[in-house]
């Protein structure tokens, strides 16, 4: 049974390669290994991918179906919605910006962070960019995210929200309105 288990952990560790070799930003120097995608994937992956930290976004009234068991200090749940308009009662706020922060920054350096929303990958994906956007500029975070996920569509609304958290001064919304992209090209100068 160690011996599965031992397996089980180095195709995990394979999957959450680290986007950075040292990475002095992170309090605990965490490489930033991370895996983005839709509930329904982590679900149907939650074996394979093995995260030992999980973000999960739903929207009020919706339920958490059956995923990953981790301890409450390993998961963090965010509440709300997709809306892209600020006013909508379910919006995300900025508070919901820097409780994922603060989630992050707890981090260990061998953590295999797993990001995923209920319907879509949009509020993943844009609360993803905002958290590579932490440790690299908003161009080498968007070249990050599309290796991640090349089809992601990140939420305009949680992208302002990140790029406000970070004091990007609109650098990272204008790189999310690159996305969806097939082939990831440079942005010119």
């Amino acid at each position: 049974m160690a011996v599965a288990a031992e397996r089980q952990e180095k195709r995990a560790d394979a999957l959450y390669a680290p986007l950075l070799s040292a990475n002095a930003g992170h309090p605990n120097g965490w490489p930033v290994r991370v895996i983005v995608s839709s509930q329904t994937q982590a679900r149907h992956n939650k074996a394979v991918w093995a995260p030992s930290h999980l973000i999960s976004i739903r929207a009020p009234g919706t339920k958490l179906l059956s995923m990953i068991d981790l301890p409450a200090g390993r998961h963090l749940e965010l509440l709300f919605g997709d809306a892209t308009d600020p006013d909508e009662a379910d919006a995300a706020k900025s508070a919901d910006i820097e409780q994922a922060f603060v989630f992050i920054d707890t981090l260990p350096q061998d953590a295999r962070l797993l990001i995923h929303c209920l319907r879509g990958i949009g509020r993943s994906t844009a609360l993803t960019l905002g958290i590579l956007a932490r440790y690299m500029e908003p161009e080498d975070a968007a070249a990050a995210l599309h290796g991640l996920r090349p089809e992601a569509k990140p939420n305009r609304h949680v992208t302002g929200l990140c790029d406000a958290a970070l004091g990007l001064k609109g650098r990272l919304a204008k790189q999310a309105l690159r996305f969806p992209a097939k082939v990831w090209k440079p942005a010119k100068s």
